[in-house]
């Protein structure tokens, strides 16, 4: 009795995304189809989902199949990431050798569950393929989107290492200036001094009041100008501090992306070195190649010609043989006539 299929939408999705790119359209619309009267939210959802590029597919099929292998990766690049921020150099070049030990490994496994799907993988997925393990490698949400296992395109990796958070980032609203226009409006929005008389009061007055309320609102309106301007002084420090702390965060991030461009720089020089040894080595090996065929072509070429000589001595060996042959026939010939004229 054939199993019932899933009816959730996890489910449905991870069995969809482990099938090949050709065959995934038409499966998402059956089982989309399935579920379309009892559950149409869930219909929906199902035929939203994209159709995954080969290496992508391939990705897919390591996260579903190989568990253990991906979570290898994932804890490679946390170490890796780790070693580039404390410029651990020693340690980088370690890992560097487990990161290809392991992509390589990945790949291979990815290609041979291809192949055993129908489906072998050409170069330019494999490419594509090498591009996603790497930026699992360098990147912890793309390692978590690689294990989820429903990726649809190739993953690329990051230009530079990730960055600890500090300050705000692009596209966000700079706290700085939301803290000074409010405190600009609130300034703005002060009322006057409780007791302030309109003119008219002055004009009713004696003028020793009149000189006396002058001075009094004229003592006012220098404190509040000084209020004022003592304000604005505390609102311009605080955004001084403000910028200052953001330039600072500024400076941490570049200098943490620097430091991690350093590795990767001395990483990629590490990885140039020795695919230069290898190189020269691979050159010295076809060199004696080179030599040792030359010396079987000489070999050949001397053994050509000892051969001919060879056949060439038999052939007057034979020669030799087939005359004195002929000599001994006419000897024996001579020889009985001599015998008969004896007898005659």
């Amino acid at each position: 009795m054939a199993s019932k299929p899933p009816t959730d939408f996890d489910a449905i999705a991870d069995a969809l995304y482990v099938l090949a790119p050709t065959a995934f359209t038409a499966a998402r619309n059956e089982r989309a189809d399935e579920v379309k009267k009892s559950d149409p939210q869930l219909a929906k959802a199902i035929r939203a989902l994209h159709r995954p590029t080969v290496a992508a597919w391939a990705a897919n099929l390591l996260a579903h199949r190989h568990h253990d292998l991906v979570g290898q990766l994932m804890d490679l690049g946390q170490a890796l990431r780790e070693a580039q921020e404390h410029l651990a150099g020693e340690q980088l070049r370690g890992l560097a050798d487990q990161r290809r030990q392991l992509v390589r490994g990945l790949t291979e496994q990815a290609r041979r569950d291809a192949a055993a799907a129908g489906h072998p993988l050409a170069s330019d997925a494999v490419a594509d393929l090498d591009r996603t393990l790497s930026a699992a490698l360098a990147d912890p949400d793309a390692a978590r989107a690689l294990a989820e296992g429903r990726l649809t395109a190739a993953l690329e990796p990051p230009l530079w290492p990730v960055a600890a958070s500090g300050g705000p980032e692009r596209g966000e609203p700079d706290a700085s200036a939301g803290a000074s226009a409010g405190a600009a409006s609130a300034v703005g929005r002060r009322r006057p001094t409780a007791g302030r008389r309109p003119p008219s009061c002055l004009a009713k007055t004696l003028p020793h009041e009149q000189e006396q309320l002058a001075r009094s609102e004229a003592e006012r309106q220098g404190q509040r100008q000084r209020e004022q301007k003592l304000a604005q002084a505390r609102e311009a420090g605080a955004a001084a501090r403000q910028a200052e702390a953001e330039a600072a965060g500024r400076v941490v991030k570049a200098e943490q992306a620097l430091r991690g461009a350093r590795s990767a720089r001395q990483l990629a020089q590490d990885e140039a070195a020795q695919a230069r040894d290898a190189l020269a080595r691979a050159q010295e090996r076809d060199t004696c190649a080179q030599d040792a065929l030359a010396r079987a072509d000489e070999q050949v070429r001397a053994a050509d010609d000892a051969v001919h000589a060879a056949r060439h001595r038999a052939a007057r060996s034979r020669e030799s043989a087939r005359e004195a042959a002929d000599l001994l026939l006419r000897l024996e010939g001579d020889r009985s006539g001599n015998r008969g004229g004896l007898a005659g």
